[in-house]
């Protein structure tokens, strides 16, 4: 256990100016040096090197730019907050979700896309709560469940999910 209380000393050193700080350090400055202390942008694309064309860094990028219109932390999640879940209840509707937020809903038919290993499960997660997440998604399913993986990803060769071959073999 004294990697844990390593890491988390780091990450404390790291929170901790920024808490004390808040009030002065605008929105886009705070995700840029989260980015950068946390190397956040090589966690997320996994890549020594992160390339600017990646979706994912593209994505944190347009995040900054967002946050350069907001003077502080409050009125970026107060912008955030106006966001809704507009859930249609047309039921010959579709809706898209994630994992996460489809807890607790049923569905006649449910696509559970992206059954590779490393997305589904997330080689960094604990491989246990990455299957009890798995599950979550295949529970919702009221008739029928499909689930899908493909061979490539990222231009890059992939396995189907370890979850796949459990679910089947059940």
């Amino acid at each position: 256990m004294p990697y844990i209380r390593k890491f988390v000393k780091e990450f404390v050193g790291i929170i901790n100016p920024l808490a004390r700080d808040v009030a002065t350090i605008e929105p886009a400055e705070m995700i840029g040096i989260l980015r950068e202390a946390l190397d956040y942008d090589r966690f997320v694309t996994d890549d020594e090197i992160p390339s600017p064309d990646d979706e994912k860094i593209a994505n944190i990028n347009q995040l900054q730019l967002s946050a350069l219109r907001y003077s502080n932390i409050e009125a970026l999640l107060a912008y955030t907050d106006t966001f809704t879940d507009d859930r249609s209840h047309d039921k010959n509707g579709v809706a898209l979700m994630t994992i996460h937020k489809s807890k607790g809903l049923e569905f006649p038919a449910v696509f559970l896309i992206g059954m590779i290993d490393g997305i589904l499960p997330n080689k960094r997660g604990d491989i246990e709560e990455e299957r009890r997440i798995a599950f979550v998604a295949a529970s919702r399913a009221m008739k029928m469940l499909f689930l899908t993986w493909s061979r490539m990803y990222m231009g890059k060769q992939v396995k189907r999910s370890s979850f796949l071959d459990e679910m089947i073999k059940g």
